[in-house]
This record gives structure tokens, sequence and C-alpha cells, in this order.
């Protein structure tokens, strides 16, 4: 369940508010068909032809590529997480979503995030996904990818009633339910640095935030019922959960977002909803 928050959510109503009518109109680049493509707090995943943005430090180091062969040249860089910065777009957009999205209205054919909206709280989920709405044109499709709640509750209470019968094999799965449930509600250090050496791991909790203030925790769990709720209740229409490599988007499976490259699902865990403007 570790995911990366490429966009700090604190105050993500607050900082929204006032700003829907955002100063930068940047222009968006199209698909050879002429559909122009949005994905929202990319991370590392993502296909270059799409309209890619994201505020985490890989999007800021991409476009500095001397610096990045300095880094994991001298150690600060592991090998994963160089890999990691080759697939990221060169041309991604570098930008904080607290000050909504940077483009203008009914510019996109389809606005895809996933595993994001989980990171900003209840209130402030709904004006984040005003914007989505703002910046798709008519008969556009969002898709939103979250750690789906019905899933994980479920894997919890299976493992429970086993444990309950007897079956004490269960015990682990027990124990990593609950920790999937909870782990990125409660921990402090930010995802990826456990992965590091000692050396870099204890340099990087020196200068990193921790988890709650890079917005890597999660405010908000969803169920197909209440997210389905929540995007009607802001004029989206035709809600669906689809899967991961179903989609009412032409050529889907092409862009390898929710699937990997044997089409298997990324993020099992996942709920993918979709809905049109």
């Amino acid at each position: 369940m570790a995911t990366t928050l490429s966009q700090p959510a604190e105050d993500f109503a607050g900082t929204l508010a006032g700003k829907i009518a955002v100063t930068h109109r940047l222009p968006a680049k199209r698909l050879p068909d002429g559909r122009a493509m949005l994905n929202l707090a990319c991370g590392t995943r993502m296909d270059w032809s799409w309209n890619n943005l994201d505020f985490s430090p890989y999007a800021r180091i991409r476009r500095h590529e001397r610096f990045a062969r300095f880094l994991y040249r001298i150690g600060l860089m592991s090998h994963q997480r160089r890999a990691r910065l080759q697939n990221v777009d060169p041309q991604i957009i570098r930008w904080n979503l607290r000050k909504g999205i940077p483009f203008s209205s009914e510019t996109f054919d389809v606005v895809y995030h996933s595993h994001f909206l989980e990171h900003i709280d209840r209130e402030s989920g709904a004006a984040f996904l005003g914007e989505c709405y703002r910046v798709l044109r008519v008969g556009g499709i969002l898709r939103v990818v979250v750690p789906d709640l019905r899933w994980l509750v479920l894997r919890y209470t299976e493992a429970l009633h086993a444990l309950e019968s007897g079956d004490l094999s269960r015990s682990e799965a027990h124990e990593r339910a609950i920790y999937d449930l909870f782990d990125q509600m409660v921990r402090t250090e930010v995802s990826g640095v456990m992965e590091q050496t000692t050396w870099v791991r204890t340099l990087e909790q020196r200068i990193r935030p921790d988890a709650a203030s890079a917005g890597e925790l999660h405010r908000w769990m969803y169920d197909k019922h209440s997210l389905g709720r929540l995007l009607t209740r802001i004029g989206f229409r035709d809600v669906c959960d689809v899967s991961a490599s179903a989609s009412r988007v032409a050529g889907w499976n092409e862009f390898n977002l929710d699937t990997l490259e044997d089409g298997s699902p990324y993020k099992p865990e996942s709920l993918y909803v979709e809905a049109l403007r």
C-alpha cells in the first residue's frame, strides 16, 4: 500500500478557495488523434504523450539531467530511483495542485489521477474534483483510482474469521491486513527512505519532511458507493466502477497506467471509477 504522494495536501480546500481562476493557462499537448489527456499527481507512472503534472522531487530533478547523474555517481541516488527517474516525461509539468489545475476550462478529453484523492481530506476532495470537472470538455472522461476500502476491509475480515475458526496459518495475513488499513494513516517516515543505504537514509531523515508534512498520509478512504455519491454531487454523470484494464477511454490499455506489461493490475487493491462530464 505504500505510495508516494507528489502533492502536499494539507488545507487543500483553503488554498484552492478563491484560486479557481488560475493565472497560469498552459498549452496542452495532444495525441496524434487530437485528444488531450491529463495525468494529475502522476509520480513516476505516466505515458509521455499525455500532459503529466506532478510536484515531487522527480518532477524537479527530471529537467536537470546533469545534477541527476551527479547524485547517482556519488551514491545519493540509488539505482532504483535512477531507473524511476528515467521513466519520467522530460516535459513533465511541476505544479502544486493547491493552486488549482493550470489549464483552461474544457481543455481535456480525459483527466486521470491514481492514488491521490485519498491523501486529501474529505471536504477538500470535492474542491479538487471540481477542478477536474472544470478542465474536462463536455462528454470528457474522469478516471479516478483510489485504494478500495471494501477490498481492504474484506481482506481483514476474512483473515479474522479464519483465525477465530482456529486457522492459525492466517496470522500473517491478519497482521498484513491491519498494516494495510492503517500504516499510511499513522506512519512518520516518508516512503522510499527505508530502501536507501544507511548513510543516505540518515541524511534524508534529517533534510526531508516527515510523512505528514510531505502529504503522504491518507486523509480519507472510499468505496464505490461513497466515491460515486461525491462525483454525482459535483455534477459528473454516468458514474461506474470498472477494472484496471477496462475503460471508456479509447485505447486505454496502450497507456499501461493501471496495468503492467503483462496486463495484470499495477495496484490490485485499487478501486477504478469513471464518470462523464
